[in-house]
């Protein structure tokens, strides 16, 4: 199967990147082990090559973590119809604009004559945008319906994952001490190393800020996101 390349960055900016992969992982987030690998693979070129190790021993825990979904009854198809919703909503916005240009680009009315599409484009653009937006709300619903699926079996099955997600907080740990050591050499100040994490309870962080996003701008969700920056003191 092909597997996307991570492209090519600094090795502190791939840090942060791998960094907030596992964070992710922990938060159970659905994540490409294999493009995770990529980056990694690219810490093993640099002066953080002693997490690359790490992160060889902390792969299956991170791939048992994230192949949990698909333990889920009903959970697996949910994901494959997200996943061909998501894809035809790029398509249909798409396909919109096109639809939209040709009512008000005069060059298009040249092509087509005065009146395209019987003189009820308006009509057929007013019922595709509706026919988008509810895709679109069903396709947010759908994985709302998937995350509530998880967080239920995340509470019955947290003991059995939590060695795996210890491992995950444990490599974290680990390289925002790293990512503190640069910050302390580095004349860019600690706003150049500013994280999002999903987890407050790392060594060598300080929190510089917390929020729980929100759905669709309206509505607050179970979680917080935190903004980190390493902490300087803990090398």
């Amino acid at each position: 199967m092909f597997r996307r390349k991570p492209k090519e960055e600094d090795p502190e900016a791939t840090l942060a990147r791998c960094i907030v992969l596992l964070d992710d992982i922990r938060a159970y987030r659905r994540k490409d082990t294999e493009l995770i690998e990529g980056y990694f693979s690219q810490l093993k070129k640099s002066r953080f090559k002693e997490h690359y190790d790490m992160w060889i021993k902390a792969r299956p825990s991170a791939e048992r973590i994230v192949d949990m979904p698909m333990n889920i009854p009903g959970v697996k198809k949910m994901i494959g119809t997200l996943a061909w919703l998501k894809v035809a909503n790029r398509f249909s916005l798409v396909f919109l604009i096109f639809f939209i240009a040709i009512q008000l680009v005069p060059m298009w009315k040249d092509v087509l004559g005065p009146h395209p599409f019987g003189g009820n484009g308006f009509l057929y653009a007013t019922i595709f945008v509706v026919l988008v937006v509810v895709s679109m709300n069903i396709a947010t619903l759908l994985d709302y319906r998937i995350r509530k699926k998880i967080i239920a079996y995340e509470n019955q099955t947290m003991d059995e994952y939590a060695s795996a997600r210890n491992k995950m907080k444990e490599c974290v740990s680990k390289m925002m001490k790293s990512l503190a050591k640069e910050a302390k050499r580095s004349s860019k100040g600690l706003e150049y190393y500013g994280l999002v994490l999903y987890f407050d309870d790392y060594d060598n962080i300080e929190v510089v800020d917390k929020w729980r996003p929100k759905i669709m701008g309206l509505f607050k969700r179970s979680y917080s996101h935190y903004q980190v920056v390493p902490k300087l003191g803990s090398q």
